[in-house]
């Protein structure tokens, strides 16, 4: 699996960086605009399917159909491999360090160990994408890519700064990684 900086990573990911962010964003805000009597019906878990399949459709409507990024589902999990990045792609809710905190299947583990997958056609870098939610699960904080390296590590998380909120000289993203998260 390659070894690249947070800085290398995001770099390569540049043209798909607000993509991944209007992704999360429209699947939050699809979630959100529920009728309020089913809103308040919905635990945790069912919010978070939910969201991910508005962001799974969202990544379908953007991605789909771009040159040299392919769509896999590997014995159920979905991933978006970038050629050009050298990267593969999993979309998740996430806590602040970019850690997901559902019980994860064998190939969702094997994924975060690093693990050889059957169906990925090279070794890319794998990351998680997501957003992340405050503490009341209603409002939206922010989209963000991680580096798993097992499942209760990160190697990295950096949150995309949104299009509206850039200064033109500025980065379409931060490192948000927290000291001792290793």
């Amino acid at each position: 699996m390659p070894t690249r900086s947070l800085d290398e990573t995001m770099a390569a990911l540049g043209p798909v960086l607000d993509d991944f962010d209007q992704i999360a964003r429209v699947a939050h805000a699809k979630y959100r605009g529920y009728d309020a009597a089913v809103l308040i019906e919905l635990d945790a878990r069912a919010q978070a399917a939910c969201t991910y399949a508005h962001m799974s459709a969202e990544a379908d409507r953007r991605l789909l159909g771009r040159a040299r990024v392919r769509d896999l589902d590997i014995r159920g999990l979905r991933l978006w491999l970038f050629e050009d990045a050298n990267a593969v792609v999993r979309l998740k809710k996430m806590d602040e360090d970019g850690l997901t905190k559902n019980y994860p299947t064998e190939q969702a583990r094997d994924f975060d160990r690093g693990y050889d997958i059957p169906g990925l056609p090279m070794p890319p870098v794998r990351l998680t994408a997501g957003y992340l939610l405050d503490p009341t699960r209603t409002q939206f904080i922010r989209t963000q890519v991680a580096r798993p390296i097992g499942q209760k590590r990160t190697l990295w998380c950096a949150a995309i700064v949104p299009l509206e909120d850039r200064r033109a000289e500025g980065h379409a993203w931060r490192d948000v990684t927290r000291q001792g998260s290793l």
